[in-house]
């Protein structure tokens, strides 16, 4: 959902929501917009040393002008802000974040990622975009709804805390549906943190909510805001973290790919401001990896991006994995100490960063080659005593002394990364050469390949009902006509984040893709011989399976939520019911002799078979057949004589979505496809979930959680019987 930024190697777009909370970018002056996201440096090396005095020169005067003190990042509550150098994007709904009961097991989550990735140091807890918006829950209720409510997430806040971590919870301001509810955002933010007992608040699609700090404190003594898109200098005492996507300069030009490294804004102006760096859906990041080194950034570790599988290639591992463990233990360098961008270096094509420590320095190196390079990378003074190690691969570096200078020399597999640190022999103690072995050894056990497998999608296979004689099927559904040979269909789906699956010549979400477009894929299959409900199974057919076979779900939460004492809502008997998840429909439909639909079977219906109309009454839209909105809740399932197929299926378009047996895993999500569309729209946002009634051929994809959160007001179903 996020500010998505779509590149197509050029061009990016940044979207600015709104809340009734006053969230905005704070406006630059002429003074602090004189620089954007990212400051370019001059190619020539005859150059930085100007360019450097001139920025050292900007910095002072920006800072005076903002009478910028940094009281926040000084004060002992914020410290950890400074030195938590990866943060851990979790979705709600990956597989390993639950135990086989439907517990939080955070542990078990989290160990795949500490020791692929380094380590995890704030996890923000994502349950919202893209399911919001299928249904009038808000941002908060998604929260609420996770496995326990609010004490369940505070329970996995004292986790992450007994392990040393912090929990951040996400705020979307283009969520308005608390707001046209009567509840304001503020209160629902502060209560959410103040109940979890959260250590910050991510912003999602804004960089400041202005005004807002100091309330945050009474929430939580110690909360933090970590925005999503780069902060103002005006923002930097309010605003302690900050993600920095694949950046921009002020004349909107991207520098990510430059040859010679580009100089971060705030981490440059604010060294205790922590940048998060990342591209969400590249699968090759080292160019990025080491524009985050030389400017001592932390990194996002995201592999399950809104329901898209974006795993690094195995050497981009190996650098986070690596990385991570240097920007901690050697934080005061990065924070504190005397920083020189671009500091001078012999070898062609290999650049560094200089920060000075009391007696120590240590070098941020990479090579921007993709090929080794052996040779002299600089000189200095000789200072008896000191050391050279190289802190990623663990090893003391060749060096050699002459006429009072000592030379230090590398040898750089492709694209390296290095960090050198000067140290006094005397200070090599137990502890540091600890350190180095675990450098070492993740070096010699390192993978540099660069090639990234995608996970497969695996689909459930689907259970046939007995073989029932054509005209001999239960009542209230109708013989669809079938041909004796495969048939060709379109499917089609909106380009959003959460990807749908691989179909046709699409694979997977990237910067390539044009977000919102409508994207089709064909597909040939043969279908067998089946009928299907005229309606939507309806509350007073459920209520009735409910009585006969005694069903009670595993687990309860929102199970029948509208309904009124046990009973569907009076008026409300043949209404499609909702509320009801993937096992719930199941557990009708085998009680019933019947099954869920496959997408395949679901259109063919819906389509009016090979004549493949657009909807089910035909080629044109008709608000007057169908349930698109203009009433606030669902309708009769046979209301809408005009809108049915041509042999007499009603809602196949509109009134609630319908589940289809289209199961399948990736290995960190489950999910199934949605199709129909149904009653409920909001306008407000274009990052909403798919609303109102659909087309024949349009899928929506709705990621499987936990029964409390994936029962929903606006999806129901119709089942299917297997006819010989």
């Amino acid at each position: 959902m996020y500010i998505s930024k779509i590149f197509n190697a050029a061009l990016a777009i940044l979207f600015l929501a709104y809340s009734s909370i006053h969230a905005q970018e704070q406006k630059p002056s002429k003074l602090t917009g004189r620089y954007y996201q990212l400051i370019e440096a001059p190619t020539n090396p005859e150059k930085w040393d100007t360019w450097r005095n001139e920025l050292r020169a900007w910095k002072d005067s920006t800072l005076q002008e903002l009478k910028y003190n940094n009281e926040n990042y000084r004060n002992q509550e914020f410290k950890w802000a400074s030195q938590a150098y990866s943060t851990f994007f979790l979705m709600a709904n990956e597989k390993t974040l639950y135990d086989k009961d439907g517990n939080y097991d955070i542990r078990a989550c989290l160990k795949k990622y500490e020791q692929e990735y380094g380590g995890v140091d704030i996890v923000v807890l994502w349950p919202t975009y893209p399911q919001l918006g299928f249904d009038n829950r808000t941002q908060f209720d998604f929260y609420r709804n996770l496995p326990g409510g609010v004490e369940g997430l505070k329970k996995l806040s004292t986790q992450l805390h007994a392990m040393g971590k912090k929990l951040m919870i996400a705020y979307n301001p283009w969520d308005n549906i608390g707001r046209k509810q009567g509840v304001r955002d503020e209160d629902e933010l502060l209560k959410m943190v103040k109940e979890v007992e959260a250590d910050g608040v991510y912003l999602d699609t804004i960089s400041i909510v202005d005004g807002f700090f100091d309330d945050l404190q009474k929430a939580k003594k110690g909360a933090i805001f970590q925005s999503e898109i780069p902060i103002t200098p005006e923002a930097l005492n309010l605003v302690h973290q900050s993600w920095l996507e694949v950046g921009w300069n002020e004349k909107f030009k991207n520098l990510e790919f430059a040859e010679v490294p580009h100089l971060v804004r705030n981490r440059f102006l604010e060294q205790k401001h922590l940048i998060y760096r990342l591209s969400r859906f590249s699968h090759e990041q080292s160019t990025l990896l080491q524009n985050a080194w030389v400017n001592g950034c932390g990194l996002v570790i995201w592999e399950n991006v809104f329901g898209t599988v974006n795993p690094l290639n195995p050497r981009d591992k190996y650098h986070y994995k690596t990385m991570l463990p240097v920007l901690r233990q050697y934080s005061a360098f990065f924070t504190e100490g005397e920083w020189t961008p671009l500091f001078p270096i012999k070898l062609n094509r290999i650049f560094a960063s200089q920060w000075k420590l009391g007696n120590k320095i240590l070098w941020t190196v990479i090579n921007r080659q993709e090929q080794r390079t052996i040779g002299k990378l600089f000189e200095e003074d000789f200072v008896e005593g000191t050391r050279y190690f190289d802190l990623i691969t663990g090893e003391e570096m060749h060096t050699s002394i002459e006429n009072g200078k000592v030379s230090i020399y590398a040898d750089y597999r492709p694209k390296a990364i290095s960090g050198i640190l000067a140290i006094p022999a005397q200070e090599c103690t137990p502890e540091f050469y600890a350190f180095l072995k675990k450098q070492a050894d993740a070096y010699l056990a390192a993978d540099f390949s660069t090639v990234v497998n995608l996970p497969k999608h695996v689909l459930k296979p689907v259970d046939s009902t007995k073989k029932y004689k054509s005209k001999k099927f239960p009542n209230n559904m109708v013989e669809i006509p079938v041909p004796a040979d495969s048939v060709k269909m379109t499917f089609a789906f909106r380009q959003r984040e959460c990807n749908f699956y691989p179909i046709g010549n699409y694979v997977d979400y990237s910067y390539s893709q044009a977000r919102n477009e409508i994207t089709k894929g064909q597909v040939t299959l043969k279908l067998s011989p089946f009928a299907m409900d005229v309606t939507h199974v309806s509350n007073a057919e459920f209520a009735r399976f409910l009585k006969m076979s005694g069903y009670k779900p595993e687990h309860a939460e929102n199970f029948l939520k509208h309904w009124v004492a046990g009973k569907p809502p009076k008026g409300q008997e043949n209404h499609p019911v909702t509320y009801v998840d993937l096992n719930d429909a199941r557990a009708y439909a085998k009680w019933s002799g019947k099954r869920l639909p496959t997408e395949a079977e679901w259109q063919w219906a819906a389509q009016n078979g090979a004549v493949a109309t657009v909807y089910p009454w035909g080629n044109n839209f008709d608000s007057t057949v169908v349930n698109t909105g203009q009433w606030e809740g669902t309708t009769p399932v046979k209301k809408f004589e005009k809108g049915r197929t041509s042999v007499g299926l009603y809602d196949m378009s509109g009134n609630v979505w319908q589940m289809t047996e289209s199961e399948r895993t990736d290995g960190y999500n489950d999910y199934y496809i949605l199709r129909g569309g149904g009653w409920y729209i909001n306008r407000a946002s274009e990052w909403y979930a798919d609303q109102g009634a659909q087309k024949n051929n349009f899928g929506a994809k709705y990621l499987l959680t936990w029964p409390g959160l994936d029962r929903c007001a606006t999806v129901g179903f119709r089942c299917v019987a297997d006819l010989e």
